[in-house]
């Protein structure tokens, strides 16, 4: 019974042992696996550290050469932009010189004319003789323009005359006048009638009243006009209005075509 009982024990204790040797071998042996599994994932996990990066460093250096080239193409069109605006300012001085030699030229010339242009007028305001000097205007202006066959000046005619010629011409009513006759003197008394290029007939006739080519309602005939120098404010030049087609019938004024005169009064500058 002792033996058996020892035997037994024997056995278990065999057992036990070669269990324990068993999972301490299998033990290890799944240590040395996990261990080899982490160093694995470790070393993947590294190489991926590695390549990550490597495509970092690489990015930054292609955005550092995109950066680098849009730099320099900034550069480039802010020069190419810099000789534009440098060219263009060169081509600018040289179209106001260019200008202002042409205007010098123009005005020499003009001054040069305007004198002998304007010599039978200035005599005959000299004298006072104000019906004749207001026939002498529209016939140098007429003369200036070309147009004596028409008899009348346009728009265009208006809007081209020499600045210099019409500024001696209305210097000289001014002057001789007192300052009471002269286009620009009209100009002043049409624009405070509210007169402008798309003018009414009510400002052609607050503007008649004024210079009192109207009376009464009335338009005046020519030869009811005042050719003196008690005549009112603005009254003349009037025969030289005929440069708008003005006409003078059996009812009076009439305006033909008034555009010519308003464009002067309106947009002349004296």
């Amino acid at each position: 019974m002792n033996w058996l009982v020892i035997s037994i024990s024997v056995v278990v204790v065999v057992t036990v042992a070669v269990g324990v040797l068993l999972w301490s071998k299998w033990k290890k042996r799944l240590l040395t696996q996990l261990e080899q599994e982490k160093h694995q994932r470790q070393q993947t996990e590294n190489r991926l550290l590695a390549q990550l990066e490597q495509e970092k460093r690489q990015h930054q250096e292609t955005e550092h050469r995109l950066l680098a080239q849009l730099e320099q193409e900034k550069r480039q069109h802010q020069e190419a932009e810099h000789r534009l605006l440098t060219q263009l300012e060169h081509e600018k001085r040289q179209h106001q010189e260019a200008r202002k030699l042409k205007d010098l030229s123009q005005e020499q010339l003009s001054l040069q004319r305007t004198p002998k242009l304007t010599t039978t007028l200035r005599d005959l305001l000299v004298s006072e003789r104000w019906k004749e000097a207001d026939q002498e205007t529209l016939r140098i202006m007429l003369n200036v323009t070309n147009r004596e066959q028409e008899g009348w000046l346009n728009v265009a005619s208006i809007h081209n005359f020499p600045r210099e010629d019409l500024r001696a011409i209305d210097q000289l009513w001014v002057e001789y006048s007192n300052s009471r006759f002269g286009f620009s003197v009209q100009q002043r008394i049409w624009k405070s009638v509210g007169g402008n290029l798309k003018a009414n007939d009510k400002i052609y006739e607050a503007f008649g009243d004024c210079v009192e080519w109207r009376v009464h309602k009335n338009w005046l005939q020519i030869n009811e006009l005042t050719f003196n120098s008690s005549a009112p404010t603005g009254h003349l030049p009037a025969v030289a209005v005929r440069l708008g087609g003005l006409s003078w019938g059996v009812d009076g004024f009439w305006w033909e075509k008034r555009e010519p005169y308003v464009f002067l009064l309106s947009q002349k500058d004296w």
